[in-house]
């Protein structure tokens, strides 16, 4: 996320009740009704189109799973969302699929090790990596769900 980004927290009107980040389209949202937006374009990373879409969203689910964390855009995705729910309340639901709060919150276990993978092939610099796992530890402490069977 860039730092020249800004968020208006006035009064806004929401082209999403959900962004969903993760890797696959979850039908079950939009089956029970919702307008998800999900990214169909394989949008590149720091396209502002998906940044716009989350800030246009009342709620952001995030799915943490054992290859959440493989791609530094869903990162950049996760600082934005985090973001959103400091300065316009955005609503944050992470659901942790098959992958336990506290492997998320230090990095660890199959959760942990695509991470290590980016910053051991230097696709993070240190700063990056850095903010990331600040915001990793910061959104595995907001309550969510866990789902431990497939």
């Amino acid at each position: 996320m860039s730092s020249s980004s800004s968020i208006s927290s006035s009064s806004r009107s929401h082209k999403s009740d959900v962004f969903l980040s993760y890797h696959d389209k979850d039908a079950s949202l939009t089956q029970a009704g919702f307008v998800v937006y999900i990214n169909h374009n394989n949008l590149t990373s720091g396209d502002q189109t998906n940044f716009s879409a989350i800030e246009a969203s009342r709620t952001s689910i995030i799915i943490f799973s054992s290859n959440f964390d493989a791609s530094k855009w869903f990162l950049e995705e996760l600082e934005q969302i985090l973001e959103c729910g400091r300065t316009i309340g955005q609503v944050i639901l992470p659901v942790f699929y098959v992958v336990d709060p506290s492997d998320v919150r230090r990095q660890i276990g199959d959760f942990g090790k695509d991470f290590e993978d980016l910053i051991g092939q230097r696709i993070l610099t240190n700063n990056e990596s850095m903010r990331y796992k600040e915001a990793l530890i910061e959104a595995s402490s907001i309550s969510g769900f866990l789902v431990m069977s497939s």
